[in-house]
Parts: structure tokens; sequence; C-alpha cells
């Protein structure tokens, strides 16, 4: 977990807000770590867990659904972040588009645009995309997995998404499960 210190962050080009400090995991929570969850607490097994090109070790676990990523990180003792974290830990105290600044997304930043026959990229052990972490270290907030948020919405993009920003996001239903959606904790 990397440390997010407390300030404004932006919503909108208008809107801002305070928001206190708070801690929020480096990437996305890998299929190692959900694997360890699950023989913990005997909860189902996501749909992609151990589909091909999406049940490597160090590859984000999708698949999951709002209540699959709660239980998580209740279990770790943390929580999920609310999108006002989620949008600090991206955004920092800029006005910026994405984690890295304002240059448009490509494979040195981030993993996106992959196609239908797509996948997640490792997490675990990451150095491919050093250039594309965020104002506070953190890899992968936009681009790879979406996220969920403690509120429900979904942000930041997945490894098919066109379009990877700060401000992307969705609101699916909570028990949608995906091969694109993941998360990540906060406490």
């Amino acid at each position: 977990m990397l440390p997010i210190p407390a300030g404004r962050v932006y919503l909108s080009d208008e809107h801002h807000v305070r928001v206190g400090p708070f801690y929020l995991d480096s990437r996305p929570v890998s299929n190692t770590e959900y694997a360890r969850f699950l023989r913990a607490t005997e909860r189902p097994t996501p749909p992609w867990m151990y589909r091909p090109g999406f049940g490597e070790p160090e590859q984000p676990v999708v698949g999951v659904t709002f209540d699959d990523a709660s239980a998580y990180a209740k279990w770790q003792g943390k929580r999920l972040p609310s999108e006002r974290e989620w949008v600090r830990a991206a955004r920092g105290n800029d006005q910026r588009n994405y984690p890295w600044g304002n240059t448009p997304p490509d494979v040195a930043f981030t993993h996106f645009f992959r196609g239908p026959k797509g996948a997640p990229a490792p997490v675990e052990g990451v150095v491919e995309r050093p250039a594309g972490r965020g104002p506070f270290g953190h890899i992968d907030l936009c681009g790879n997995v979406w996220e969920w948020c403690n509120d429900g919405v979904l942000k930041g993009g997945f490894w098919g998404s066109k379009d990877v920003r700060i401000d992307a996001q969705i609101n699916e239903p909570l028990d949608r499960v995906s091969g694109g959606i993941g998360f990540r904790c906060a406490h």
C-alpha cells in the first residue's frame, strides 16, 4: 500500500472536494492473492480465474462482483476506495487526464485497446510500464482492469478500452462479472 496525503480532488472542471489521508494498494489484487482468500473463506471461484489468458498467478483477478471485492477487502482488514479517493490517487493535486499526466495513452503507460482476444497484463513484478505510474506511485489506475469503488462505480477503463482516463467510469449492476473487472483495496 502507498500513502495518499490529504488534499483536493478535482471531480470535474468546476467541482472539487477535499479528501483525507488514506492508503491504497499500489496495484490491483492478483490471482495469487485472491486464491489465498478463496482457500480461507471457501467463496466461489470467479469464472475467469483459471481461464487461459486470465488465470496466471501474477495477473489481476477479474470476474469479481462488488460483493466479492468488498468481502476480500474486509478479509484483509481493508476496504474498497471511494470514487473520490480513487480519483485523488490517480489525479493527485492536478487536473490531469491520466495518472501519468496529460500525454495520451500508449503501451509505455498502460495496458489498453487489446481487442476482443486481449487479456489483462500482469500486475505483480510489473516493470514494463513504469512511465504509467500515478502521482503517488500506483500502477494501472487507468487501463488493465476496471476497478470497483465502494460506491459501486467502476473506474479507469480496462485492457479492451480504447479510451482510458481518470474520468472514465461505468455504472454496472453490483453482481456484474466480466473479464475486465477487478479491484484494489484502500485503508
